[in-house]
């Protein structure tokens, strides 16, 4: 009888035990929902019209140039002379095909957003606790921070333009991508700040997010823009030169197709 209840009072141990390690799975499986849901909240809070309207016309205008390159590479490997050039309608159509592939490319790579949203979730999940994140979603609810949230994008839109244009990559009167730099536009002028942030009582929360040490945990604000402007952007800059490269790489991959073009301006020419 007492080696029973000795059974017994084991199995009870270790039930309980098991117990105990279940609820702290489940507890620790429940808190990293919440920082999930915090970063998730943080990230589902910004506009990033600006950034890929802008990074699709600069993308776009690298893809251009490309195109043009290699028809003066392919033009000189088979000797096709002088008048191998953009006045030509064999050129014209050889280069609309290339820009073609790259529209592809760039659509699949780089307009569809959701490679944009995995890296600002990252770099937030990396850089913030659930603790953090909810005080930077709850601060972009309010009024104060719904403005400094639109400024925050408006500034991250001029930068990857900013990018391109110090490194003279950018120009207004490329006509294959003038439909992209219309579509830029109309979309800024509805996102241009109109209202200044007063740091006053009506904006308290909004000089808080701001003011405060960037070494407080309690005060992300400061630390959440530079992470913003510094690592993040740097890895969406990184992405558009990498959707750049990969456009080159389609066309050439794909030469045999606008092979046609220049066989037929050999054939017209001679």
């Amino acid at each position: 009888m007492q080696m029973k209840l000795k059974d017994l009072l084991m199995w009870a141990v270790m039930a309980l035990s098991l117990c105990g390690t279940a609820f702290a799975e489940t507890e620790e499986e429940e808190q990293q929902r919440l920082v999930r849901d915090a970063i998730n909240r943080v990230v589902e809070s910004h506009d990033r019209t600006l950034i890929l309207k802008g990074g699709q016309l600069m993308i776009k205008q690298q893809a251009v140039r490309a195109a043009h390159k290699l028809l003066v590479r392919w033009g000189q490997e088979e000797n096709l002379g002088k008048l191998w050039w953009q006045d030509r309608p064999e050129w014209k159509a050889a280069k609309a095909e290339l820009i073609r592939l790259g529209d592809v490319v760039l659509q699949d790579r780089f307009v569809q957003e959701q490679w944009l949203k995995e890296t600002w979730t990252e770099y937030a999940a990396n850089n913030f606790s659930g603790e953090q994140a909810d005080v930077i979603a709850n601060h972009f609810e309010t009024e104060g921070g719904i403005k400094q949230r639109r400024l925050m994008e408006w500034y991250l839109g001029e930068m990857v333009l900013f990018y391109y244009t110090f490194t003279d990559r950018f120009e207004y009167e490329v006509k294959e991508t003038q439909d992209e730099l219309h579509a830029l536009q109309k979309q800024a002028l509805s996102r241009i700040p109109q209202e200044d942030i007063t740091f006053t009582s009506r904006h308290a929360e909004a000089f808080a997010f701001i003011a405060c040490s960037p070494d407080s945990r309690y005060c992300p604000g400061v630390q959440y823009w530079k992470m913003l402007i510094y690592p993040m952007l740097g890895s969406v800059f990184r992405h558009m030169e990498d959707t750049t490269r990969a456009i080159e790489a389609e066309m050439i991959a794909r030469r045999p197709e606008v092979q046609k073009y220049l066989d037929e301006f050999r054939a017209n020419t001679q």
